[in-house]
């Protein structure tokens, strides 16, 4: 039996028009056929058919009009996504060392307890770390996890592990999301000195803040940046999901 025939009709029929789409034999702004002339073509009913074209609709490929029908979507060149961690904030043939500063358990300043959505003064564990290549330091990397008692962080871990993975290890949440920002800064003066420049040198802050199913911030971590050693690539991605 031919693993095709596992998939399920309405998958099998997605992923045709998919094919069509993305080889340039549908084109943007063609219409597709419709319901009544899918489910001859392909031997199934116009309901699996619904269920294939909201497939490609939730993935980008095709918009609907009312009355008038489905087409085919226009790549959205616009949406941006990247590839980001540590362990590749200089490409991928270039490694980091880590070296651990600080690991304090401590009460959350006011700023941290808005990160955290914790009430002030609660305990948390801060961690300070430096990433380095062969020419210096590149990162000074401030991560911060609510402090739960009876949860170990194991050494190798905090200096090594990359913070989404830090933070899945330390608590018994589930992560649902990772809301990463950059923006523009200068280095202050104890970044300066950690990372060898000078005061007002210009960096990046990228900032991470992962959360749980239910939007509980579960971990925060700031990493300011050498400008001169880092720079951030993303690649176009036209369509908003795959199948």
């Amino acid at each position: 039996m031919e693993l095709r025939s596992f998939i399920p009709a309405y998958y099998r029929l997605a992923e045709d028009l998919k094919t069509r789409i993305e080889s340039g034999e549908l084109k943007p702004g063609d219409i597709i056929p419709s319901e009544t002339q899918l489910a001859t073509q392909y031997g199934i009913s116009r309901m699996t058919v619904r269920n294939g074209l909201s497939l490609l609709s939730k993935a980008g490929y095709i918009t609907s009009f009312q009355g008038k029908g489905c087409f085919v979507a226009a790549p959205q060149m616009d949406r941006m996504y990247f590839y980001f961690s540590e362990h590749t904030l200089l490409g991928e043939n270039k490694k980091l060392e880590s070296r651990l500063l600080t690991v304090d358990v401590l009460a959350a300043d006011p700023k941290t307890a808005v990160k955290l959505q914790v009430p002030a003064d609660s305990r948390i564990v801060q961690i300070r770390r430096v990433l380095s290549d062969v020419d210096g330091p590149v990162a000074l990397d401030h991560r911060v996890l609510p402090y739960i008692k009876g949860a170990p962080l194991l050494e190798k871990e905090i200096e090594y592990a990359a913070f989404p993975e830090l933070v899945s290890r330390h608590t018994e949440l589930a992560s649902a999301r990772n809301n990463i920002s950059v923006q523009a800064c200068v280095l202050m003066k104890e970044e300066a000195k950690l990372l060898k420049s000078k005061v007002g040198f210009p960096a990046l802050c990228i900032e991470q803040i992962i959360y749980s199913r239910d939007d509980r911030p579960l971990g925060w971590s700031k990493m300011i940046c050498r400008g001169d050693r880092f720079a951030l690539k993303a690649v176009s991605e036209p369509y908003s999901e795959r199948l």
